[in-house]
């Protein structure tokens, strides 16, 4: 995969994390989901991204990426892809966790970025460093709070990024004409400058180095097509 860079072809990687991948609870955290209503809402999207982690492995098969990560446990016991304020890590069932039991959560919070950083920082330390593409892999419910998303897949990104943006618009095409009945949208359901992994890194790095993009998927794909389905509908649209 290469990406037209300063009237060059730099040479690009990919780069894969799935966040939300998990509802695992840490066996030290078990007696605060312990209750029926805690067990039932692990199962839904509260606690983690539906299929998210499906099409992450199976994406991660099908094209050659030079890094890939995915989170272990659930985002109700502290979530990945919140960065600025600690407390917004925590959700209504580990907020009052022991300060003993947040500091292996920051642990855990802190390896999973430090890991994907030190790849980062690893590969732009070449001699002859790459463009790193990364792709956060997520998935949104069909409908929320009674109101029917209407997109199929949404590309999160920075617009005020060029070269950023001009990726997203090419990979938006190829998705379309992949797949023409396919509804794509920019910054939906969310906005790509919200608080996130990808949104941390580009304080880093400019896009001469790297891009960063949230694929967030409709879940209800999946009830017509499995998630190899949904990876190399992905696959195939990655510009090149």
């Amino acid at each position: 995969m290469n990406f037209y860079n300063k009237g060059m072809q730099k040479k690009s990687v990919l780069f894969l994390s799935c966040e939300h991948a998990s509802n695992a609870v840490p066996e030290f955290l078990k007696a605060y989901f312990k209750s029926k209503d805690a067990k039932a809402i692990l199962k839904t999207h509260r606690g983690y991204d539906i299929g998210a982690g499906d099409v992450f492995w199976e994406l991660a098969k099908i094209v050659r990426t030079s890094y890939a990560i995915q989170g272990a446990y659930t985002r109700l016991a502290i979530d990945l892809n919140r960065n600025t304020n600690k407390n917004h890590r925590y959700s209504e069932f580990t907020e009052d966790a022991s300060e003993s039991e947040k500091e292996r959560l920051e642990g855990y919070w802190d390896g999973f970025r430090d890991a994907f950083l030190g790849a980062v920082k690893a590969e732009l330390s070449k001699k002859n460093p790459s463009q790193i593409v990364h792709l956060s892999i997520h998935s949104f419910t069909p409908e929320l709070d009674g109101k029917v998303r209407n997109a199929d897949i949404g590309i999160l990104y920075d617009p005020s990024r060029k070269k950023e943006a001009a990726y997203a618009k090419a990979f938006k095409k190829n998705l379309e004409t992949y797949c023409p009945e396919l509804r794509v949208r920019f910054n939906y359901p969310y906005t790509g400058k919200n608080d996130g992994h990808a949104t941390a890194l580009r304080k880093l790095y400019s896009d001469a180095d790297y891009l960063g993009f949230e694929i967030e998927f409709n879940q209800g794909m999946l009830v017509h097509s499995n998630p190899e389905d949904v990876a190399q509908l992905i696959a195939e649209s990655l510009p090149e």
